[in-house]
């Protein structure tokens, strides 16, 4: 099966080195993205202050594999989200979302309105517009 891939483009900037601003940039990505490929350097430049590169900046493009379903299975993903089994069944089925179906939802206005229809918002019979 063939993977999708997707692209994303982040800065950093390091005082040490653009080697450091790499790492730094990964490091972040990493914690919110899975099944990072590669690190393309895109731009390098530095900031200088009296005749001293005084910070190293990089401009990244990192690619990484597109999730196209929860799968407990898939190498990248982290141990907290791996399928777990308890008396009751498997924990962290499902789409990865937020489980809902215990929350009681009422679409219903809570406030009682004495709204006659028509009018403008923007009237002073409404209470709106402006004063003189």
């Amino acid at each position: 099966m063939s993977t999708i891939k997707k692209v994303i483009e982040v800065l950093a900037s390091s005082e040490k080195s653009f080697e450091d601003a790499l790492q730094r940039a990964l490091d972040e990505a990493s914690t919110t993205l899975r099944g990072i490929k590669s690190i393309y350097v895109k731009d390098q430049s530095c900031r200088v202050r009296d005749n001293k590169i005084v910070e190293y900046r990089i401009t990244a493009k990192i690619t990484f594999e597109v999730m196209h379903k929860w799968d407990p299975t898939y190498q990248g993903a982290p141990d907290e989200l791996k399928q777990v089994t308890t008396d009751e069944g498997p924990i962290g089925t499902g789409s990865g979302g937020p489980d809902y179906s215990n929350v009681d939802i009422n679409a219903k206005p809570q406030l009682p309105r004495d709204v006659e229809p028509g009018g403008s918002a923007t009237s002073p019979e409404s209470g709106g517009g402006y004063s003189n």
